[in-house]
């Protein structure tokens, strides 16, 4: 049967496009096949506090306008700036951890220390972070570490 209308004609006779090659998806790339990583990327350290040290961070970053995360990020970047002789304190890993959010260069610098210091990269950032906390609360630091 023929259409009434040649325009249609044209139509039946096509067969159907095959796929076009440059519009089919991509599988999924994974990190291990070479995924790239952003160059500004944060990378986290947990670092250990006591009851009375979360505290005080609490009541610091408050001053500052800051949430602790962040608090303890500047303090961590501030005594990597400065480069305190960081007196050797006695640390606990058990305590309940605030991150510290630090960029490469930071990180790097950290590592440094830790391997100066032969030490975890936790130790390290809790020894620099209770000094800075020494010098950034000083009037009421003595309050809340007994």
């Amino acid at each position: 049967m023929k259409p009434l209308n040649p325009i249609f004609e044209s139509k039946l006779n096509k067969e159907m496009p095959s796929h076009n090659k440059s519009n089919v998806r991509k599988k999924p790339i994974t990190k291990a096949q070479g995924r790239k990583e952003r160059y500004d990327k944060k990378k986290d350290v947990k670092i250990p506090f006591t009851a009375n040290e979360r505290r005080l961070i609490k009541v610091l970053a408050k001053r500052e306008g800051l949430d602790p995360t962040p608090y303890c990020a500047y303090l961590v970047k501030k005594g990597l700036k400065e480069k305190h002789d960081f007196p050797e304190i006695f640390y606990n890993p058990k305590g309940k951890p605030y991150p510290a959010k630090l960029e490469g260069y930071y990180y790097d610098l950290l590592f440094d220390y830790k391997i100066n210091w032969d030490c975890s990269l936790k130790e390290s950032a809790y020894r620099i972070i209770s000094f800075m906390l020494r010098l950034e609360g000083r009037d009421i630091y003595e309050k809340f570490i007994q």
